[in-house]
């Protein structure tokens, strides 16, 4: 009975894991999470972070990763970055690409976030933030 136990118990935890969003908050914890914005930590959630992960270079490093779906008209996606640069971070540039919304932040410390938006099956979007440092 003890190994059942301790799977479930792994299997909890490994969910948890699984994904880093603070309940009620985004971008790491730093603000609150605004209206319309759902976590998703299913296998999408997992296989993107892992193919960002993937395609990082030498000496960079995820710090996190989120994903929010979102309906279109919750999106605001000009809002929620002005919304981190209010509170610290660095508006870089726009990465727009193939029909994903993208914008790069920077903190104080050097590390960039990208934002990304990417238009889904119906009215949804799926929201992506990763801090990345360089």
């Amino acid at each position: 009975m003890k190994p059942v136990a301790a799977l479930v118990g792994l299997l909890f935890v490994s969910s948890a894991l699984a994904c880093p969003v603070k309940k009620g908050f985004i971008a790491g914890g730093l603000m609150p999470m605004p209206a319309g914005y759902a976590p998703k930590c299913d296998d999408w959630y997992a296989s993107s972070k892992k193919g960002l992960q993937s395609s990082l270079g030498s000496g960079q490093k995820m710090s996190w990763f989120e994903m929010y779906s979102v309906d279109a008209k919750a999106l605001n996606f000009d809002n929620l970055v002005t919304q981190l640069t209010k509170r610290g971070y660095t508006f870089v540039m726009k990465t727009d690409y193939g029909g994903v919304l993208g914008r790069r932040l920077r903190d104080k410390s050097g590390r960039f976030l990208d934002i990304a938006a990417r238009k889904m099956e119906g009215n949804k979007y799926f929201v992506s933030l990763s801090l990345i440092k360089f």
